[in-house]
């Protein structure tokens, strides 16, 4: 679970963006505009092979800028993955490999020791259920805004994601 920091931002990350896993490892450096607290997320991670901006929320905006300052004095160029933990990892080898392709491993690896842990399952896709059924608990809900951050087509596929809440 180390280095802590950088999970804690991976966490926040998909807690308060639902992105998927693949979108989250396909982010590059120069996809994160720390002054218009936006991420883009690229066509090659999406599902649906589209992309769109997500929004980097307050409470997320400091680790945000950490991980990138971090990246860059570890010699991150723009069209380098962001979220590479094997950069922060080893951050006295100055040689990180460019990758040509995200590796997923260490992320699965992550959410097991996670789910391990806390001895209840943890993934990067509970997340986004998660944001979706909290954001339509809101009293501003907002089933559009939902589909819309989920990056879904439909709005029957961004229902699936809505948990019945009771006592709502």
């Amino acid at each position: 679970l180390y280095p802590v920091w950088y999970w804690k931002t991976v966490i926040d990350v998909l807690r308060s963006t639902g992105m998927r896993q693949n979108q989250l490892l396909h982010i590059r450096l120069m996809d994160v505009d720390l002054e218009a607290h936006s991420m883009l997320l690229c066509r090659e991670g999406s599902k649906t092979h589209r992309e769109w901006l997500v929004p980097i929320v307050r409470f997320l905006r400091e680790r945000m800028r950490v991980l990138v300052e971090r990246a860059i004095e570890l010699g991150a160029e723009p069209e380098d993955y962001l979220f590479d933990v094997e950069r922060f990892i080893h951050p006295s080898r100055n040689e990180v490999k460019v990758r040509s392709e995200p590796v997923i491993q260490p992320l699965r690896s992550f959410f097991t020791r996670l789910t391990k842990e806390c001895c209840f399952k943890v993934t990067p896709h509970r997340f986004r259920h998660t944001l979706a059924t909290e954001m339509m608990k809101s009293p501003d809900r907002n089933l559009a805004m939902v589909k819309v951050l989920l990056g879904h087509r439909s709005v029957s596929t961004t229902m699936e994601y809505i948990e019945m809440d009771l006592e709502v």
